[in-house]
């Protein structure tokens, strides 16, 4: 199968927000291409700006200066209508809160972006609900269901369009070991089976070994460990 996923390039992006104390630059001058059907890892210490760099990746927030493309979209460039079209049609997100509607059952909280675009999704909804140890879960609310099931929820949200890519931020955060190495099996088999590009954010270096690119943020700026050194201890401290 030739690969579905699709290519994401940053140039020289930078966020900056207005502070109390001055200027924050929670992504500063940050460069970076993935490959399509690539997976990389971003980790850092909190705060450091990795979930504004995926919301900048995802078209949920635009930059302060350069580029964001996503495939042959130039999302720094795009209205807001154009941004969110672009998320339905190629993007699966997974967020730290899992942002479930609470009144939808789990099942339909996986299906209703799929719903909407006049597709049927039943068999691959209860496929992936499956595969997460949640087929007997999908008729509750979320306010029926532990933290970890709402975020594996999230997580089948994320891939039951099948996207070309999915931009996690701490998919695994709050779930104990065995769910999260479930929740890995299923992203990674999703880049295996169609080809997905996927970029996650974690403070969990087992995840981000599983990933084939790892990369550090820090104080909003991007580094690579395979070209520099002196990342080796910020990494082992993220």
């Amino acid at each position: 199968m030739s690969a579905a996923g699709i290519g994401i390039r940053l140039e020289s992006v930078s966020r900056h927000y207005a502070g109390e104390g001055g200027v924050v630059r929670a992504v500063d001058g940050v460069s970076l291409e993935v490959e399509p059907g690539a997976s990389l890892a971003i980790m850092g210490p909190s705060g450091c700006g990795k979930s504004t760099l995926l919301a900048l990746i995802a078209g949920l927030e635009t930059p302060t200066a350069g580029r964001v493309a996503v495939g042959e979209h130039e999302v720094s460039a795009l209205d807001d209508a154009a941004r969110t079209r672009l998320r339905r049609e190629l993007l699966g997100l997974v967020f730290q809160a899992d942002n479930l509607l609470p009144f939808l059952s789990a099942a339909q909280n996986v299906s209703l972006q799929v719903a909407l675009a006049g597709a049927d999704c039943y068999h691959r909804c209860n496929e992936i609900l499956a595969r997460l140890g949640l087929d007997d879960q999908g008729e509750k609310l979320p306010d029926q269901l532990s933290g970890g099931q709402r975020q594996r929820v999230a997580v089948a949200r994320a891939l039951v369009g099948r996207p070309r890519a999915v931009l996690a931020d701490e998919p695994t955060g709050s779930l104990d070991s065995e769910s999260s190495a479930a929740v890995i099996d299923l992203l990674l088999a999703a880049q295996r089976d169609l080809g997905v590009t996927m970029v996650v954010v974690t403070h969990d270096h087992q995840v981000a070994a599983r990933l084939e690119r790892t990369v550090l943020l820090r104080d909003g700026r991007l580094v690579d460990e395979r070209r520099d050194r002196r990342s080796e201890r910020a990494f082992a401290d993220a």
